[in-house]
């Protein structure tokens, strides 16, 4: 989870669209008059998700000087086809806390998320239908149907020690960097922009989505709850191999490696000694590091637009994004070692 401090960048060049934004929403559903899919959307909007990507919408408008009201109905969609993956996915994988908060699922029941979640992806395709842009329909659609196939890989893969950080890269492409490449996409296309444009704001989503992963896959290992806003260690417990325990795994001896296939391959899993390996062969480093190299390729993406204060916004959002939450990382993580080491 990326801090509140770097998502304020963006919040000072969007605010004003932002509020059009949850207007839009909340007369739209308003609109259609079904109490249960309110109250449920009313909780998302409000529960402290940082609507990264509808800013990304914004953002890109404004840099490439497009401010018509359709740019309202994409990134109001952007963010409701990201909310409807949030519902489905805490159903799947039995979550009671998403943001510092308790899940719609804990509230209202495993129907009941599933239900509003097929509703915000009608919400979201009718809006762009109303764009009357094809382009964009088309952009994310694509762009859902590689989500839905990244979660799909993600639960059904077994673990293969030859495959193991080409499926991670794979699957991480597909269920969240895919939706940010679209955001970006999508937000040139609507804009006019020319197809070099299109090709690099798609290429910086993207890029920009691979290191927000790695990021949020680091915090399952580092990070306090009120501080990640998600449960600690709630993926090495799901099973979910990601780029930490990957790194450790491919240092690691052999008595190491037969603990890690164990742990992915069985329901007893040791979190502190996963800890303890991690720690041992710089595995969070060797990840921020990673997500930096991603973080320089997004911002050569978009060096060579016109300088503004927009384009500076996204520069500074990228920086942010990747230190400020290295430092909390590595300053928790040194804390946890300390522990480990002394235990």
């Amino acid at each position: 989870m990326l801090s509140v401090n770097n998502n304020d960048i963006l919040d000072n060049v969007v605010s004003s669209d932002l509020s059009a934004m949850k207007d839009f929403i909340f007369n739209s559903v308003d609109n259609e008059d079904i109490k249960l899919a309110a109250d449920v959307i009313s909780h998302l909007v409000k529960s402290g998700g940082k609507k990264i990507r509808p800013k990304l919408v914004f953002v890109i408008c404004k840099m490439l000087g497009y401010s018509r009201e359709d740019r309202i109905k994409v990134a109001a969609s952007v963010e409701f086809i990201h909310n409807a993956t949030l519902l489905h996915d805490d159903v799947l994988d039995e979550s009671e806390v998403r943001h510092g908060v308790e899940t719609a699922n804990k509230i209202w029941g495993n129907k009941s998320s599933i239900l509003v979640g097929d509703l915000l992806l009608t919400l979201a395709f009718r809006w762009l239908i109303e764009c009357e842009n094809l382009n964009i329909i088309s952009i994310l659609s694509r762009a859902s149907r590689s989500l839905v196939k990244g979660e799909i890989k993600q639960m059904t893969t077994c673990f293969n020690p030859n495959t193991i950080r080409e499926n991670y890269f794979d699957i991480i492409g597909e269920k969240t960097a895919s939706l940010f490449s679209a955001c970006c996409e999508a937000a040139s296309v609507i804009s006019g922009a020319t197809s070099d444009e299109i090709e690099r704001l798609k290429s910086f989503g993207f890029n920009f989505g691979m290191a927000f992963q790695i990021i949020d896959d680091m915090l399952d290992y580092t990070a306090s709850q009120s501080a990640s806003g998600k449960q600690v260690g709630k993926d090495f417990f799901e099973g979910k191999v990601t780029l930490p325990a990957i790194i450790a795994y491919e240092k690691s001896s052999t008595v190491e490696q037969k603990f890690w296939e164990k742990c992915f391959s069985s329901t007893e899993r040791d979190f502190d000694q996963a800890l303890y390996y991690i720690n041992h062969h710089n595995a969070v480093e060797l990840s921020i590091e990673k997500a930096r190299h991603y973080i320089s390729i997004a911002q050569n993406n978009i060096s060579t637009f016109s300088d503004s204060p927009y384009k500076t916004a996204l520069i500074n959002f990228l920086n942010a994004s990747i230190e400020r939450q290295t430092w909390l990382v590595l300053d928790i993580f040194r804390l946890i070692a300390i522990y480990l080491l002394g235990s």
